[in-house]
């Protein structure tokens, strides 16, 4: 249990290719509290730009593959925002980036506390839709 949580306070002390760390700060120069982990498709790190929470998955010869942003619920597109509450309460929102491809990941949960997970394209078209 001790090492789980060291693992979880100060990542899993990966160190990612120079290929990654230079891929990194090209992509996210501004970046701050900057973590690393090891994963089977490469390197994932966890950090900080403008207060949001942001994850970036690298390949180990440095390329970009996927990144995610926690996004608060005002900064949603109104079509997206107004789709979700249709189903109840916003409690998480991601925009994820996947080959310059963006999908935001919404959770809501409806008043009988019902949790579901919304997955919409860009232009605000519901792809997924799934109770949790």
């Amino acid at each position: 249990m001790k090492d789980f949580l060291k693992k979880i306070i100060e990542g899993n002390g990966a160190s990612p290719s120079e290929l990654c760390l230079q891929a990194f700060h090209t992509n996210f120069s501004d970046a701050i509290n900057v973590e690393w982990f090891r994963k089977k498709e490469g390197y994932e790190t966890v950090f900080y730009r403008n207060s949001l929470e942001h994850i970036a998955l690298f390949s180990p010869n440095g390329i970009l593959l996927e990144y995610r942003q926690n996004l608060p619920t005002p900064f949603l597109p109104q079509a997206i925002r107004d789709k979700s509450l249709e189903k109840g309460e916003i409690m998480n929102s991601v925009l994820k980036n996947k080959g310059n491809v963006l999908e935001y990941e919404i959770i809501a949960r409806d008043t009988f506390g019902t949790r579901y997970l919304l997955l919409f394209s860009d232009t605000g078209e519901v792809q997924e839709e799934k109770e949790l």
